[in-house]
């Protein structure tokens, strides 16, 4: 992958000096361009954690507020196979429906509670997707409950999740806790993942840490680590065979990513992975008796062509990650017709690895979205 590193490099050295030196009113002109768009768009969020607090927020009594976000998904897909056949699909969904409260018990106790429906999930009912306890004050703050972990940030302005989510989206009951200033957030959590060495008993033994960077200009950065990859939602371990989710050796993971907004242009990259390659009888996809070591990264430009109008590409790719693209690129653009609705179109092309691609060759995915928040 040292193409892959040596290219962003290339690419973000140019961006990276232009945030470090802005020019006059750069930064109050990006504060009032994202300002506008968030009063205007539905999909207004663009990283994980803006997602899941997706809402305008409104009170309805004197402690408890309201929020939700409606997505309907159109897709249609053509993929061709590698033993020379094709396939091809569409189908319309209810991509999201999600319902949330919020409760203010004093300045510094605070609550949320959110229910998530999204049709053609495994299970396709309501589910709580997060149940946490906030405890905040200057500096300090907690979480209690059930969360998304800040293992990688997944800034992203497409429909489709980005590779480095699929592989590093983390959702568990944690105890997590942080001191945050204005040039940086620094947190720790811990849990008990679901997935566990073989022989071990089940406690409270995974953690994790996250840096977060903003010295301004528009700019941001940022690391994470993850004791545990196999415990993230993508259940690397988990297999028919292994109904347990069980393992011989843990494996760390890795996350991280750079942001910078200039004008009206917006360029983010991020990689998430493994730390070292899982032994072949935990992770082997291929085959090979070597044991897998997976990766995925992102990378994305965005213009905002005016208030109501964005455009965007992107470029990923995974490493010994199965079932996902080796390589992926496409457009994107998002229109917000009318206020807190937006119309959105992208169009993916994926290029799979034989050995991991599941029987895929390659694939072209479009997908048009219609989201409403309120």
């Amino acid at each position: 992958m040292k193409h892959l590193f040596v290219f962003l490099t290339l690419l973000f050295v140019p961006t990276l000096s232009l945030a470090a030196n802005p020019a006059p009113q750069a930064e109050a002109e990006i504060s009032s361009r994202m300002d506008e768009l968030e009063k205007r768009q539905a999909e207004i969020y663009h990283t994980l954690a803006e997602k899941k607090a997706a809402g305008l927020a409104t009170q309805i009594t004197e402690r408890i507020t309201i929020s939700g976000l409606i997505e309907v998904e159109g897709a249609a897909e053509d993929a061709e196979l590698t033993d020379g056949t094709s396939d091809a699909a569409s189908d319309l969904t209810l991509a999201t429906a999600q319902l949330g409260f919020g409760v203010e018990v004093t300045d510094h106790i605070l609550g949320d509670l959110i229910f998530l429906f999204e049709e053609g999930d495994e299970d396709s009912d309501i589910e709580v997707d997060e149940a946490a306890i906030n405890l905040v004050n200057e500096v300090w703050f907690g979480r209690i409950g059930r969360q998304y972990l800040p293992f990688g940030a997944f800034h992203s302005h497409f429909i489709s999740d980005p590779l480095t989510l699929e592989l590093g989206e983390t959702r568990e009951t944690a105890l997590l806790g942080g001191y945050k200033q204005d040039r940086f957030s620094l947190s720790a959590f811990v849990f008990n993942g679901d997935a566990e060495k073989a022989g071990q008993e089940d406690h409270l033994r995974d953690w994790g840490v996250s840096l977060t960077l903003t010295p301004g200009g528009g700019f941001e950065m940022g690391a994470s680590y993850l004791s545990d990859l196999a415990d993230t939602d993508a259940e690397l371990v988990l297999s028919e065979t292994n109904p347990d989710n069980e393992y011989g050796d843990r494996v760390g993971g890795w996350s991280a990513y750079a942001t910078a907004a200039v004008g009206k242009f917006e360029l983010s990259a991020e990689a998430l992975g493994a730390v070292e390659a899982f032994e072949a009888i935990d992770l082997d996809a291929d085959g090979n008796g070597a044991g897998d070591k997976p990766l995925a990264w992102n990378l994305e430009l965005a213009y905002y062509h005016k208030e109501t109008l964005e455009f965007s590409a992107r470029l990923e790719g995974s490493d010994e990650l199965a079932g996902q693209p080796e390589l992926q690129y496409g457009a994107g653009v998002s229109w917000a017709a009318w206020e807190n609705v937006s119309l959105s179109l992208e169009y993916l092309r994926g290029e799979f690895d034989e050995a991991f691609g599941e029987g895929l060759d390659n694939r072209n995915l479009v997908t048009a979205q219609l989201a409403l928040e309120f």
